[in-house]
């Protein structure tokens, strides 16, 4: 790349900071020291001001920068100002100057934080060229020093105030750095990668393992990539300027200049890799040198300011600062929906470790602030970080995560401790394993055998089973095999998400009596998949923990609502009946929880008693209480909300698949074709009335809100039949494709049918939306109504039973309760009680109503039937719900469980809905 800069403007520039200096020397004022000259690259809008007024020689503290350009650019030019005022934002500081050698101008901030001129210069205005700045240089020299006595009673007066380095280090220069840079790097890189096959699939496969982790702010592949490699780079350069004071190796990185390229610049910190480690930091990304050169510029230009102000010299303790909010920084510009907050790391880590001397592990560690959360847990009892290093394991499949982690983990103060940091796989971990970590001193090779642990807390890959990675089928697939072999129970389905396998694997690290704490989705707690996987889980491990939000998400970026579950490792058997475990729901934000809250909160859990119920609720079941619940058709998402008095109710329930026949509505696709705005285009034997939008239902009683095309004839009975409205209108869609290019006609053929023909016999008696929300009823047709794949459809299997009670009594408060048990909370909070679960479903028993108990109930519910249904809340508080309510449950000897049934209920959707 060669010199990057015109050299007759960069020097007068450094002409100016020599005759700035010069003139320090014999003045004694506030400021004491000019620089810059490290920063200037003249071809291309730079980071930094062309001039820095310092207020110490050891240029800790920057008082201002200076824009300069030649004569030719007019002191007004409208870029030049804004150029000057966007260097002083991006370093904190509240003035500025623009030279150009024919005037002077200074700028400061005012009360709105505008850029306001405060004084100009013009006393050398005869100066119009370049070749008049060589002949009146003596002239402009005089107004250099009227400027900087100036600027000096300025500082004095607090006009003007200096920025420390730490501040500027802390205040988002990584992040413009990287908003300068990305979109011009990814218009590079994938230009390369349309030169170069390999590195194009490479980025795919880095795309498919990260692209979650990108969803809330960047959705391009290129850009994300993009984002990622200039992180990477700056942190590597920003680490290595750090340690230079404590390990000379570092000083190297001086080397990355307006000399270098970015191959070389890898070089470099390879260089320093090899004599003094941490190579998880320093490591760099695949194509990072595939950067435009404007970009690089901009590198050199950050590496240069960082060296030249000497940033080592810091105070130990605000470099570690400047470390912390580095980590900081990376998590917020990938915004990670996952990362884990580190309250939620620390009550984890409280929760689950026992033994804070003994071998502790995050082994899917991403950025590291589990394994912070458990050193500095460690570090609370035993104040050696040797220690506390020594017996904490750091492992991720990735490389850049790694690099969080390691700057997260490293402490100044023990720079020279190697940390047990790594990168594997955990599905290829053993105990006994070697890893062979490095020596920060001298890059040396150390080699330690993975320990039995005492404890492995983790945050799960969120990782949905179309997106697991081709390389983990092989383990998923014995540890499929295992899991069958040991207990009888089978995960066939292919659709399992990635954490279902884990604590398979993770149980084989533990030692005996180990302890497994983890963050999960809380997709276990109402599926198939995790009522196999609860079951599997108590084979291997004791349950003691599992903890519900009851205030507000724990992952602001995500839509995904977690769970954590506390474990405790046993020889593989069948549960014992005796077990019991604790379902807990917390009742404050994590992040807003004060010390002696989280203390609560932690000794509520560890000791297994409910301390605060405002901070923490908790019900405790044994196992066979919650397979008596569990076969009433609750699924576990259930248990967190007082299900004691269930046991009562029980022998007064009937599965509801023995009443109704339970099936989703038609699904056909293709919404324009089946579903026609001008319908009466089409004869009138091909419309069918049909319930199509969940919104049209609103009370207890469901009508059609639209019109179906339903034909069962081929295209040649219609012409001879003279049927050409309903001809047209399938010859119409012929030629259409979908949204993956195919025509309708392949895209929509079924078997035994015609492309075009939706079946009408999926009619419903009752009715009620797939994912329901604060209103949760069942409705009826007044007769046989064709229903959308929006609903769920019932029809009754046999006439004997009077459909007026079973309606009554699916729209009781149990059958309310019953349907929100059924599911689980989705990311937005609607409930997740799909056509499946719903089979699944149980119902007051109509045999166990007499004949006059039914007469009452038809009567009490016909009083709120045709009316509007209410959420919830609301619903339970009209008085003449409340009364048919009571008299439902009264009828079967239970009238004393209304209010425990009812605040089960609201409790639920009240969990349900702390997400939003």
């Amino acid at each position: 790349m060669g010199t990057v800069v015109r050299r007759n403007e960069r020097s007068w520039a450094i002409e100016i900071i020599s005759q700035i200096n010069g003139m320090l020397k014999r003045l004694n004022i506030r400021i004491r020291k000019a620089g810059g000259e490290s920063t200037l690259s003249v071809n291309k809008k730079s980071m930094f001001p062309d001039v820095l007024l310092y207020a110490d020689e050891a240029q800790m503290k920057i008082l201002q920068g200076w824009e300069l350009k030649m004569p030719d650019v007019l002191i007004t030019d409208e870029a030049f100002i804004k150029d000057a005022a966007r260097k002083a934002e991006a370093l904190g500081l509240n003035s500025f100057v623009l030279w150009n050698f024919t005037y002077g101008k200074l700028y400061t901030r005012d009360e709105d934080g505008e850029f306001t001129e405060k004084k100009t210069w013009d006393a050398t205005s005869y100066i119009r060229t370049r070749e008049d700045v060589y002949t009146f240089r003596q002239e402009w020299l005089f107004v250099l020093e009227e400027i900087i006595l100036t600027v000096n009673e300025y500082l004095v007066s607090g006009d003007i105030s200096a920025v420390s380095i730490t501040e500027v280090l802390s205040d988002n220069l990584i992040t413009r750095l990287i908003r300068r840079n990305k979109a011009m790097t990814a218009e590079y890189m994938e230009d390369s990668a349309r030169r170069d096959m390999k590195m194009e699939v490479q980025l795919k496969l880095w795309w498919n393992a990260f692209r979650e982790e990108y969803d809330n702010d960047e959705k391009d592949m290129y850009q994300a990539y993009a984002k990622t490699v200039l992180l990477n780079w700056a942190n590597r350069i920003l680490f290595a300027n750090l340690i230079r004071r404590y390990h000379n190796c570092a000083d190297l990185i001086g080397s990355i200049d307006e000399t270098s390229v970015p191959e070389e610049g890898n070089a470099i910190i390879r260089s320093i890799t090899e004599q003094g480690d941490f190579y998880n930091v320093f490591r760099q990304m695949e194509y990072n040198d595939r950067i435009p050169e404007d970009t690089w510029i901009d590198l050199v230009d950050y590496n240069q300011f960082l060296y030249t102000n000497r940033i080592e010299r810091i105070d130990q303790s605000v470099l570690q600062n400047v470390l912390e909010h580095t980590v900081h920084v990376a998590k917020r510009e990938i915004r990670g929906q996952y990362a884990t907050p580190y309250s939620l790391a620390d009550l984890l880590c409280q929760i689950t470790v026992r033994n804070w001397m003994a071998p502790c592990a995050d082994l899917c560690a991403g950025t590291g602030t589990i394994a912070k959360a458990v050193i500095q847990n460690k570090l609370k009892r035993n104040p050696d970080p040797k220690v506390a290093l020594d017996t904490t394991w750091i492992s991720d499949k990735y490389a850049y995560p790694l690099q969080i982690a390691n700057i997260a983990l490293t402490s100044i103060e023990m720079l020279d401790t190697p940390i047990n940091l790594f990168q594997k796989n955990v599905f290829e971990l053993k105990t006994g394993d070697d890893v062979v970590l490095k020596s920060p001193t001298d890059g040396s090779d150390i080699i330690r055998q993975l320990p039995p642990f005492h404890a492995v807390v983790s945050n799960l890959p969120f990782v949905k089973y179309n997106k697991r990675a081709l390389d983990e089928e092989e383990y998923i697939q014995k540890i499929r095999q295992s899991v069958w072999n040991h207990t009888g129970i089978t995960f066939t389905s292919g659709k399992e998400d990635l954490y279902i396998y884990m604590p398979f694997q993770l149980y084989g690290l533990l030692e005996q009596n180990g302890r497994l704490g983890i963050i999960l989705s809380n997709s276990w707690l109402g599926t198939d998949v995790g009522n196999r996987f609860f079951h599997a889980l108590l084979h291997y491990y004791h349950m003691e923990t599992v903890v519900l939000s009851n205030s507000g998400k724990w992952f602001e970026n995500a839509e995904v609502v977690a769970t954590m579950v506390v474990l405790q490792k046993k020889e593989i058997a069948p549960p014992s009946s005796d077990e019991r475990i604790r379902f807990c729901l917390l009742n404050r934000e994590v992040r807003k929880l004060s010390a002696e809250e989280m203390e609560t909160v932690v000794a509520s859990i560890v000791v297994g008693r409910e301390l605060e119920k405002n901070l923490l609720s908790m019900t405790e079941y044994g196992l066979e209480e919650i397979e008596m619940i569990q076969s009433s058709g609750i699924t576990l998402n259930a248990l967190f909300h007082q299900l004691t008095w269930l046991g009562e109710l029980r022998r007064h329930l009937i599965p509801v698949k023995e009443l109704l026949e339970v099936k989703r509505g038609e699904r056909r696709g293709w919404n324009d074709l089946f579903y026609p705005k001008d319908i009466e285009k089409v004869e009138e034997e091909y419309r069918r009335p049909v319930l199509k939008r969940p919104a049209s239902l609103k009370s207890y009683m469901a009508y059609a809100d639209t019109g179906a095309f339903c034909c069962h004839r081929s295209k040649e009975e219609l012409r001879q039949m003279g049927h050409s409205g309903a001809l047209k209108w399938i010859e119409k869609f012929e030629n259409i494709r979908n949204g993956t290019g195919k025509l309708l006609p392949d895209a929509l053929k079924r078997p035994g049918g015609f492309w075009y023909e939706m079946e009408d016999d999926t009619k419903a008696e009752f009715v009620t939306a797939l994912n329901p929300d604060k209103r949760l009823f069942v409705a009826r047709f007044p007769e046989e109504t064709f229903v959308d794949q929006r609903f769920t459809r019932m029809i009754r299997r046999r006439e004997g039973v009077s459909a007026d009670l079973i309606h009554a009594l699916l729209n009781s408060v149990y059958g309310m309760f019953a349907i929100e048990a059924i599911g689980f909370g989705r990311g937005l909070g609607v409930l997740d009680a799909s056509s499946t679960r719903l089979k699944q479903m149980y119902m007051i028993d109509p045999a166990d109503i007499s004949a006059e108990d039914e007469k009452e109930i038809i009567r009490l519910f016909e009083r709120i039937r045709d009316r509007d249904v209410l959420d919830t809340k609301e619903e339970l508080q009209d008085p003449g719900r409340r009364e048919f309510d009571r008299k439902v449950l009264e009828s079967i000897g239970c009238g004393h469980l209304y209010d425990k049934i009812r605040e089960s209920l609201l409790s639920m959707q009240r969990t349900r809905h702390t997400v939003l």
